[in-house]
């Protein structure tokens, strides 16, 4: 295998568990096809090689990409066990199945809510969820807090980030523009704009 793209498929590999973890930060590892499927569905894939971080791996089989799974366990960038991998400093969030269900219902409802959620910390309290299974969900990147009392679930955090980069194609975004866009508050198209620059979108 060429070695460029042996370096390329270590890196997507690692990014794709890395991404899973994030994803879903309660389970202890993921499968080796869903990384797999994780990978080929990587932005990058779709950029020129010459682009940073671009460079197609479509011509590598998961039978090559496989190996370079088995190469990242033995050198201990990927733990395995079974047809299941993890990254060395993950530590999932451990939940009892009833706390478990209660925060899957609490991100099911926020995710519902779309562009203004609620303030997470007072459905979590009527819901009996501790604030440090908040924190640690916000810890984790499963909870994106963009200020004080705006939470959003990774995905949707995600879809606005990207919805602000299409709207800012069209002109100068400003606060007005983001709250009718997304049919939310002020203070919300606010929070999102300040967290659009924190993070170094143009």
């Amino acid at each position: 295998m060429d070695p460029a793209q042996w370096r390329l498929a270590e890196r997507r590999l690692v990014a794709a568990v890395r991404r899973l973890h994030r994803r879903e930060p309660m389970r202890v590892d993921v499968r080796t096809d869903a990384v797999l499927s994780e990978l080929r569905s990587d932005p990058g894939e779709r950029l020129p090689a010459g682009h940073r971080g671009g460079g197609s791996l479509r011509d590598m089989s998961d039978a090559e990409l496989l190996t370079v799974v088995e190469a990242l366990v033995a050198s201990g960038k990927l733990l395995q066990q079974g047809h299941r991998v993890r990254l060395p400093d993950h530590t999932p969030i451990l939940l009892d199945p009833e706390m478990r269900d209660r925060v899957g219902r609490l991100m099911a409802g926020l995710r519902e809510a779309g562009a203004e959620p609620p303030r997470v910390e007072g459905v979590a309290a009527r819901m009996g969820i501790p604030v440090g299974v908040i924190a640690q969900l916000r810890s984790a990147g499963e909870l994106v807090q963009v200020a004080d009392g705006i939470d959003y679930p990774r995905a949707v955090a995600d879809e606005l980030r990207a919805h602000l980069v299409e709207l800012g194609r069209d002109g100068p975004l400003t606060v007005s523009r983001v709250r009718d866009s997304l049919g939310t508050s002020r203070r919300h198209a606010e929070a999102l704009l300040a967290y659009r620059d924190r993070i170094g979108v143009r």
